[in-house]
């Protein structure tokens, strides 16, 4: 191989390694991500009614601060460094939710078999809107 040919495939290399593509299982939705007494967790939602609720949240029109979602195990790139995420489906904004599911990330994910059998949802009072990304 030719020292010129060498340059260029090395160059596409870093081309290539340098973007940053999109997950490409974010698609059709919104990417919410929150924080909870420091911690941040993440929700991809293609609910369209939970869309709505978190754009209106997003611009100051919605009194809904409180995501409500079914946790569901495993981990998703979004979701980083948490083994489990919310259901992109089951996810709504309340306003006030029963104390059960109330918690921080790092709770869930230390007792995370324990809370998907008998808690199922996790809404956390304390939940800030940090940012919105659309990939509808």
């Amino acid at each position: 191989m030719r020292a010129g040919a060498i340059i260029l495939l090395a160059l596409g290399f870093i081309a290539v390694s340098c973007s940053s593509p999109t997950d490409p299982g974010l698609e059709g939705g919104i990417l919410a991500t929150f924080i909870v007494n420091g911690e941040r967790y993440s929700i991809f939602i293609t609910n369209p009614q939970t869309i709505d609720q978190v754009i209106a949240l997003s611009h100051g029109q919605s009194n809904a601060k409180i995501p409500s979602g079914r946790v569901i195990k495993g981990r998703v790139s979004y979701n980083t460094p948490w083994s489990w995420h919310i259901d992109s489906q089951d996810i709504n904004m309340a306003e006030v939710t029963i104390e059960l599911c109330d918690g921080i990330p790092s709770y869930v994910e230390a007792h995370l078999d324990d809370w998907i059998a008998n808690v199922g949802y996790f809404c956390p009072w304390s939940a800030e809107l940090a940012s919105v990304k659309d990939y509808r």
